[in-house]
């Protein structure tokens, strides 16, 4: 059998997307109205950031010498969790990873460690840094809070918890998360709904390029785990993953657009406001709303045309009862479940009943009513009655990420 590498020209294409995006934030303040301030962060620290991802493109190449062996394993039986961004996807995640037979990306993997060859030095140098007492390890986590700390409430960020690994994009410039710097890119609008928007090439491209990150991991922690991944931004892809991965398992998060709309707006402010642009913009606001809506409908399609495969949770179930509602989406999927991840499963079951979010926000800062939102997801809400009886308030009280 052929092991394919990674796609050619992928580099190129990665490093002609860095130089347009480069150039469009010199332009932003009058196409885009950035302020003069965010205009200057962008267009100093991007080339930096670009480093960072040749660093990663230099490791890919070092695997090819010493690490091929990533090519040959088998990514076997991975699962994926989707959802609407802030449906509880990050709580799921978290919680799956608790699972000793499965494996993950960590955030310190997506930032600095996509190749096999950094993820050993990075795991090396870890190693050397606890047997020293940790100094490096308590200097990340004082940065993280510096920098960070704001976020806590919106996403936790720790080094070595489980993260996004629509990270792993960065390198071909098309995670979604840039849209948050760039909104006008437009390939990455089109990423977001890959399955029906991206052409044939571009969807084997991008999909070869993330099943390689996938390879390279369970290369260095073993091929013989299930592979766990969260991407609210992979909701336009379901298709494109069960294609790739022909035994993969999709659990897909699901929660009242009331709660979700005016929670992820609130999330992208803060990046939105540090590159200068305007959190309120009525056309930004209305493309992610228009994004949600189609990730709920494209979501429930696809789970019922692969329903042995694709299994939506509420998320108030995740936050009434979590041991049965990941019991029993184990039990549709065909998922063994062992006697310790049970006794996992039924602690994190009480830890979930009593979390409130720390996360506050608004429809009315955003411009947005209950009933203007009920009228745009209709089409949800008819698909999905449950979503509104469900709802407690627009104010975060249940578990977001």
């Amino acid at each position: 059998m052929r092991r394919s590498g990674l796609p050619a020209g992928l580099f190129f294409l990665g490093g002609a997307r860095a130089l347009r995006l480069w150039a469009s934030a010199w332009v932003s303040p009058w196409r885009e109205r950035r302020r003069l301030a965010g205009t200057l962060l962008v267009v100093l620290a991007w080339p930096v950031f670009c480093l960072l991802q040749l660093v990663h493109w230099i490791g890919f190449g070092v695997d090819e010498i010493f690490f091929r062996g990533w090519r040959k394993v088998d990514v076997r039986a991975p699962l994926f969790v989707l959802g609407p961004p802030r449906s509880g996807t990050t709580h799921l995640h978290h919680v799956l990873s608790g699972d000793g037979r499965t494996t993950t990306f960590r955030l310190w993997e997506c930032l600095f460690g996509l190749s096999v060859s950094a993820r050993k030095l990075l795991l090396t140098f870890g190693r050397l840094d606890r047997a020293v007492g940790r100094p490096a390890d308590r200097f990340g986590q004082w940065l993280g809070r510096r920098f960070l700390g704001a976020m806590e409430d919106v996403h936790p960020f720790a080094l070595d918890a489980p993260e996004e690994d629509f990270l792993a994009l960065m390198p071909i410039m098309q995670c979604f998360v840039l849209v948050a710097v760039f909104p006008r890119a437009g390939w990455l609008w089109q990423s977001a709904r890959l399955d029906l928007e991206a052409s044939p090439l571009q969807r084997r491209r991008l999909m070869a390029f993330y099943k390689a990150c996938v390879q390279k991991h369970l290369y260095v922690f073993g091929p013989d785990h299930r592979f766990v991944s969260k991407n609210a931004s992979f909701s336009g892809m379901p298709e494109a993953l069960l294609e790739t991965f022909p035994d993969a398992r999709i659990m897909a998060c699901t929660r009242d657009p009331k709660q979700t709309v005016p929670s992820q707006l609130s999330s992208l402010k803060p990046a939105l406001t540090a590159t200068g642009l305007d959190p309120l913009d009525p056309m930004f606001r209305d493309r992610i709303v228009d994004l949600l809506k189609f990730y709920y409908l494209h979501l429930d399609e696809a789970a019922r045309r692969h329903p042995d495969r694709i299994v939506v949770l509420d998320n108030q179930a995740l936050h009434n009862d979590l041991y049965a509602a990941v019991k029993q989406a184990f039990q549709v999927l065909q998922i063994d479940l062992t006697p310790q991840f049970l006794e996992f499963l039924r602690r994190a079951d009480s830890r979930s009943r009593g979390f409130q979010s720390g996360h506050r926000y608004t429809l009315a800062e955003f411009g947005l009513t209950e009933g203007g939102l009920e009228q745009e997801f209709a089409e949800v809400y008819r698909a999905r009655p449950d979503l509104g009886r469900h709802a407690r308030s627009a104010a975060g009280k249940a578990a977001d990420g």
